[in-house]
């Protein structure tokens, strides 16, 4: 797991997505997307990737 320094929630907002919007295009639950936005859970590898994918970015530039 790493410390998440993306704030989630302004990225969405700019993409116009809903939270179950952005829970679909990683593959997981809105629940635990309310998570990864809230800071109470980070993604794991795997997770992660996806949304980097989904985000157009870098796991990288995702996690400080």
């Amino acid at each position: 797991f790493f410390n998440l320094k993306t704030d989630f929630k302004k990225i969405r907002n700019q993409l116009g997505l809903t939270q179950q919007q952005a829970a679909a295009l990683i593959n997981t639950s809105e629940r635990n997307w309310q998570h990864y936005e809230s800071g109470d859970r980070n993604p794991n590898m795997k997770t992660a990737l996806r949304i980097a994918k989904a985000f157009n970015t870098t796991v990288e530039n995702l996690f400080g």
